[in-house]
């Protein structure tokens, strides 16, 4: 009888630090969601009240909109890129494709408040040598203008992660069978072939979990604003990102309630993206 609570006592260090450290906070915030702060007569009760609040905020909407372009930009690029650079890496037809992997990869040991400094420093107007050589062209070219101010967070975002993106493919391609890649071959496919009809279907289900971890970090996306806002403070607003705009309310600490709201609104969004790509792409493997 002894021996059946020893599995239980081994997992309860875990289980009480989730239930303190995750599950504590997450009630806590979902409770001071429920009320508001008001500077005659305390803290009350309203309900949905802050939540209706957050869905009808035209800062946070415009945040939402901003992000959703961050996303169409980078998240594509971010998968495909280092899927390509893993299929030529398992084709073999890179020599020394141990030293290209980590070539490609060492950006992404890189914090990103370090790397959103650097590539600052070659973005500022006054000091960026890319505005330097456009303007031996004849070009007017302000990275951290309006209009390109998110390309330019989206390569950031891209530089970091499409080299642990790249191993990851990599990895799941060396779980390929080589008899059915063998047996391709000898059915007549070409390399093409094989990796755009074999291989990349063959590790679909990991392409679709860097899908959707990218789609998490999209919409967690703050240090890359924040730290440009210092270059470019007339377009990276306190409301530039959700989370910035959740963190420029709470750092002035008196919209707590109305912060704990907005992150569950984002978590909400978070599932609501993912669950609709799931079956979206579950969709198209059942149909192909």
């Amino acid at each position: 009888m002894r021996r059946q609570w020893v599995p239980y006592l081994l997992v309860l260090p875990f289980v009480a630090l989730f239930a303190v450290f995750f599950i504590a906070p997450l009630v806590g915030a979902l409770t001071n969601s429920l009320f508001t702060k008001k500077l005659i007569g305390g803290v009350s009760f309203v309900g949905l009240e802050n939540y209706i609040r957050v869905l009808t905020d035209a800062s946070f909407l415009g945040s939402l909109g901003r992000i959703v372009l961050y996303a169409a930009i980078a998240i594509p690029v971010a998968i495909l890129l280092p899927l390509l650079l893993a299929l030529v890496a398992d084709s073999g037809a890179v020599p020394y494709h141990g030293v290209f992997q980590t070539l490609f990869f060492l950006p992404y040991a890189i914090p990103s408040v370090i790397a959103t400094l650097m590539w600052g420093f070659l973005y500022g107007p006054s000091i960026s040598p890319f505005t330097e050589i456009a303007g031996w062209f004849g070009i007017d070219l302000n990275l951290v203008s309006k209009e390109l101010i998110m390309p330019s967070i989206a390569n950031i975002g891209i530089w970091l992660a499409a080299g642990y993106n790249m191993i990851v493919f990599y990895s799941a391609l060396k779980s390929v069978p080589p008899e059915t890649v063998e047996a391709a071959r000898l059915d007549g496919a070409g390399p093409m072939r094989i990796a755009l009809s074999i291989k990349t279907r063959m590790i679909f289900p990991v392409v679709s979990t860097i899908v959707i971890f990218s789609i998490i970090g999209t919409l967690q996306l703050f240090a890359e604003p924040q730290v440009l806002q210092t270059i470019a403070p007339m377009v990276i607003t306190s409301d530039f990102t959700p989370n910035l705009y959740a963190y420029s309310l709470a750092a002035s600490g008196q919209q707590m309630n109305y912060v704990s709201a907005m992150t569950f609104v984002i978590g909400a969004i978070v599932i609501a993206f993912s669950v609709v790509y799931l079956r979206v792409t579950r969709r198209y493997r059942d149909v192909s």
